[in-house]
């Protein structure tokens, strides 16, 4: 039987990721090189997308998180258009949270529903994200190019930020004006800084230690970058930041595969304090010895305690935190209390326990793909941040953390 010199047979892994006949079928290469092409612009319209929110973190502007949701949305019902869809753990748990603040809106089990719409369709972004990502990234080039474009995204970031932290006081990347007289680059919180590296660090340090024999060079340089991420972190001064970003290099030395050698820890440890200590590391030092770390932040939990057992089921709807706040509020800080500084406690306030545990079950349904990959090891940690401060508020770290899941995810997929 003779075959038309335009057809070629596709394997079952190139099958699953473009979403098109079953195996044994073919398809004209032409159609192949088609998807292949638009695979490819989704993957960078994603990326463009989060490295766009990321820059923009500071903005409080509407705009800024409307496009960014816009594009998702378009990149959302794209995949559903042309792939075949498959819910994972993650993914259905992401799909329930997603729909959960507009099912408060239909029912009316909101204080303010303005906010509550808002709040939704962030939610609903974030999901759209792990969609759009557990498709575009099924392949392993692919998946390498994300892993690889992240590391030097954040290296380079880190750097700037730093940088401008220094030399930019008082505006935003010497361009913009700052309503703080502390920022790093586009971050105008170091915790929030310190939660992008949390997720950044350990795909840098695993690609640094997983480096082919034939590419040691090449290897040594993320292990150098990962350094200056890691200290660039230290020298934030965000404490919880700190200690999960230590916990996080010494995990990824221990579960690379195959090990880094062991000569390199010295090294890199040595490169670290160096770096932090010309960068200025004692701001960290001084931060760690306050007495209280939970000043001000206790008065907020115990604010939030009370907020929850009074609506324990059903909360004040999404995005209500701030305006049902003052009527719990317990001290006078001086300034408008918009966040809990634990997102764990928000969603209860907001959302009421249950939605509080759909976010648990996010968490866990992402913890062994995570520590089996060793680069998505960030994944936990930010979620463990978000124990003492608001990091899944804003998409410059949440929507990274969101196309790290649907990674995770895509790896769970027979190929």
């Amino acid at each position: 039987m003779r075959i038309s010199p335009l057809l070629a047979p596709i394997n079952e892994r190139n099958t699953r990721t473009i979403g098109g006949p079953k195996p044994g079928t073919f398809l004209p290469r032409r159609v192949g090189r088609t998807v292949q092409r638009e695979c490819t612009g989704a993957m960078l319209l994603l990326l463009a997308l989060a490295v766009a929110a990321t820059l923009a973190i500071w903005s409080a502007d509407p705009l800024v998180e409307w496009t960014y949701e816009g594009g998702v949305f378009i990149l959302a019902a794209w995949v559903a258009i042309r792939k075949e869809l498959h819910f994972g753990p993650s993914l259905a748990t992401a799909a329930v949270l997603a729909v959960w603040g507009f099912g408060q809106l239909a029912a009316g089990a909101t204080v303010y529903r303005y906010a509550t719409l808002n709040a939704s369709l962030r939610v609903a972004a974030l999901a759209a994200t792990a969609l759009v990502a557990s498709h575009v990234f099924q392949k392993a080039e692919a998946s390498n190019r994300l892993l690889c474009g992240f590391a030097w995204f954040a290296f380079l970031l880190s750097i700037v930020s730093v940088v401008a932290y220094y030399t930019s006081s008082g505006s935003i990347l010497w361009l913009f004006p700052s309503p703080y007289p502390d920022v790093w680059g586009p971050f105008l919180s170091r915790n929030n800084f310190a939660q992008f590296l949390e997720l950044a660090l350990p795909v840098a340090l695993w690609l640094g230690c997983t480096s082919s024999a034939d590419r040691r060079g090449r290897g040594t340089l993320y292990l150098w970058m990962s350094a200056t991420m890691l200290a660039c972190g230290l020298v934030s001064a965000s404490r919880a930041g700190a200690v999960l970003l230590t916990l996080e290099a010494a995990a990824v030395f221990a579960l690379a595969r195959p090990p880094a050698p062991r000569r390199l820890i010295p090294l890199f440890a040595a490169g670290v304090m160096t770096f932090a200590a010309l960068a200025g590391g004692e701001v960290l030092l001084h931060r760690l010895q306050d007495s209280d770390p939970f000043r001000g932040r206790r008065e907020i939990f115990a604010s939030s305690l009370a907020m929850i057992a009074a609506r324990p089921w059903t909360g004040y709807g999404l995005g209500n935190f701030a305006t049902v706040y003052p009527e719990f509020a317990r001290f006078d800080p001086g300034a408008v209390v918009e966040h809990a500084h634990n997102d764990w406690l928000e969603w209860a306030t907001e959302g009421g326990w249950p939605y509080a545990a759909v976010w648990m079950l996010l968490a866990i349904s992402t913890l062994d793909p995570a520590v089996r990959s060793t680069w998505g090891i960030g994944i936990p940690a930010v979620f463990l941040h978000a124990l003492v401060d608001y990091p899944l508020a804003r998409f410059g770290v949440a929507a990274w953390l969101f196309i790290l899941i649907g990674a995770l995810e895509s790896n769970r997929r027979p190929k």
